[in-house]
């Protein structure tokens, strides 16, 4: 087993458990996502769906940060929790506050993942969080900032055992948008293809599956073009290394048929968007070629892969 593997499988099992034990939350941002979904607002109280409310209720709800900002310190000052009833943020701050110090570094680990971070309004979604997420602003530490909530008026601060990772697509081009104040605040790890992962997760591991199917050696060669495809993608100064194409593609291919559904409707696709379906383009990064091809016209586009070999051995 590689050391990737090794490390893949010890993140796997560190997320189930953590999960298990509702210390991993997950939500995914978009460009409607809000201030009062990620800390508190105010909301209506429904009774449920699609049934009429004679009188709303209106009441003041925390949102999934505030909460996890809660579980992680509760947990840090080893607050009981009585059956049923969880206690609010501000009993647990003033249990903290009483606690007279803590020592995060033996405190139980919680963790926010954000996904596709770079999608939503950055500065409407965090507001104070800009600040308070800094590792020297946080509970405990040398420059500890405790902030007074605008909406239920508590006292607010993050504990340093609650740990935020965002992830996001290079690829998309609103990373350009992202809050500089709001990278400033985070440390970046690049994720790039690797098709080594897919050769021990899917090729090696359900090989006698996928030599029933007769998609073998048609997914290794597969593998070996995209990763020829991927250096030419890098090395074209209006595409980039941002772009290349991952191995996840070809992880859900069990079948020839599954193989060709990839390349004619994801990938070749996506090499439209990168060229601005500029097919020549296409066809030269594919193929090597400056016109059309029997895969890829200027008149057609996209046409039918009627034999995966040629197609995949084309790619030089």
């Amino acid at each position: 087993m590689s050391e990737t593997t090794k490390t893949l499988s010890a993140v796997d099992e560190a997320y189930r458990q953590y999960r298990d034990e509702g210390r991993v939350e997950f939500i995914t941002f978009h460009p409607s996502y809000s201030y009062e979904e990620v800390i508190e607002g105010i909301t209506v109280e429904t009774k449920g769906e699609n049934i009429a409310c004679d009188n709303p209720q209106y009441k003041l709800k925390p949102g999934i940060f505030k909460t996890m900002c809660k579980k992680a310190l509760a947990a840090a000052i080893e607050m009981p929790v009585e059956s049923g009833k969880e206690p609010s943020w501000k009993e647990v701050f003033e249990a903290y506050q009483k606690n007279g110090g803590v020592d995060f570094s033996k405190a139980p680990k919680y963790v926010l993942i954000i996904d596709e971070i770079n999608r939503g309004d950055i500065a409407k979604i965090f507001g104070e969080l800009i600040t308070l997420i800094e590792a020297d602003k946080r509970l405990g530490e040398d420059n500890e900032l405790i902030v007074r909530l605008p909406a239920s008026g508590d006292l607010f601060s993050v504990p340093p055992n609650l740990y935020i990772i965002g992830t996001m697509n290079t690829a998309d081009r609103s990373i350009a948008l992202l809050d500089v104040a709001l990278r400033r605040r985070f440390g970046f790890i690049e994720m790039n293809p690797d098709f080594s992962i897919l050769t021990k997760e899917h090729i090696e591991k359900n090989e006698p599956n996928l030599k029933s199917a007769g998609v073998y050696d048609l997914l290794i060669k597969s593998r070996d073009a995209l990763d020829r495809l991927n250096k030419r993608l890098c090395a074209d100064k209006t595409i980039g290394r941002d772009r290349q194409i991952g191995h996840s593609f070809l992880f859900k291919v069990n079948t020839p048929e599954d193989l060709m559904l990839v390349w004619k409707h994801e990938i070749f696709p996506l090499l439209e968007e990168y060229c601005y379906s500029d097919y020549k383009k296409i066809n030269r990064i594919l193929f090597n070629r400056d016109g059309d091809t029997e895969w890829i016209s200027e008149l057609e586009g996209i046409k039918e892969i009627k034999d995966m070999s040629i197609m995949i051995q084309a790619i030089v």
